[in-house]
């Protein structure tokens, strides 16, 4: 006896534009749901609008439309607009944020930074090279300015002072007073200097030797990191241009999301669609459901 499809099935199959002959050759006794996933799979326009209107569990819009496939993903997003796009970089992982920067040139990248607020750069560059490298990166002029700074604290400079390995201090006796440093009294200088007014330590402490300068740097540094913000963003800028393209993006991890963000907005849009294709297929599906679903026409309807 041969098949045949109840009243229900028949205005079903009506609905979704399958012919009862294929109906019964193609599906016999599947379920909707399986015959939904297979005829939205098939780009069937009748079973996408099914599928848009009334699969609200993610994870069904996820089997039927294979969103775990990075294709069908960028397939999705390409269609989506620039506000759309951008809606969904907040959704991506801070290590999917991080592989978008390979997209851009060094130069880009070097440039933005530029931009980036100074604490966070420090945290990459930290994450980048150990601390006694970067203050040897450090110019002789930058080391000067860097000890007329208002914001580095007196206290904490005087007490690193004292605390210079012998050869460094000799050399800074010797060099301030033009005399070797067993003639001199270690405390009557540090005396001198402490009566100094503030503006006068400054320029003194910005004149001394830099080799001097630049041991004091790394222990006041080491001391307190945030010292390290008082240099600018054309430093650190420099220092990470020494490196090679993939291992200067590799620190980036210290960005915040919001940086990295703001950063892939720069991208033009099909990039933009790769980066964000990385993009867990459930927080897509429902991102998806919550007033997107004609994107998923747009990119079966073809």
């Amino acid at each position: 006896m041969p098949l045949v499809i109840n009243a229900n099935m028949k205005l079903f199959a009506d609905r979704m534009n399958i012919s009862s002959s294929r109906m019964i050759n193609d599906y016999g006794l599947s379920t909707v749901d399986e015959i939904i996933e297979a005829e939205a799979e098939k780009g069937n326009e009748a079973a996408v609008h099914y599928a848009r209107r009334y699969y609200s569990n993610p994870e069904r819009l996820i089997k039927v439309f294979e969103l775990a496939d990075i294709g069908n993903k960028f397939k999705i997003i390409n269609k989506m607009n620039d506000r759309e796009r951008a809606l969904l970089l907040p959704k991506l992982s801070q290590q999917d944020l991080v592989m978008g920067l390979h997209f851009f040139t060094q130069e880009k990248l070097l440039a933005m930074l530029m931009y980036v607020d100074i604490y966070e750069l420090v945290n990459v560059v930290k994450e980048a090279f150990p601390l006694e490298a970067i203050v040897m990166m450090f110019t002789e002029d930058e080391l000067s300015e860097f000890f007329l700074k208002k914001e580095l604290e007196r206290h904490d400079v005087m007490e690193q002072l004292r605390m210079l390995p012998p050869d460094v201090m000799q050399k800074f006796i010797e060099g301030v007073t033009g005399m070797p440093s067993n003639e001199t009294s270690q405390e009557d200088l540090f005396r001198q200097i402490d009566s100094l007014t503030d503006e006068q330590y400054r320029k003194f402490m910005s004149a001394i030797d830099p080799e001097v300068q630049r041991q004091l740097t790394f222990q006041v540094t080491e001391y307190n990191p945030e010292y390290l913000t008082l240099f600018e963003n054309e430093s650190y800028v420099r220092m990470l241009s020494t490196k090679m393209k993939p291992d200067m993006i590799k620190p980036m991890i210290m960005l915040n999301q919001e940086t990295l963000i703001k950063m892939m907005l720069e991208l033009p849009d099909s990039l933009m669609s790769i980066v964000t294709s990385q993009i867990d297929e459930r927080k897509l599906a429902i991102f998806l459901q919550d007033g997107h679903m004609d994107l998923i026409e747009d990119a079966w309807m073809i």
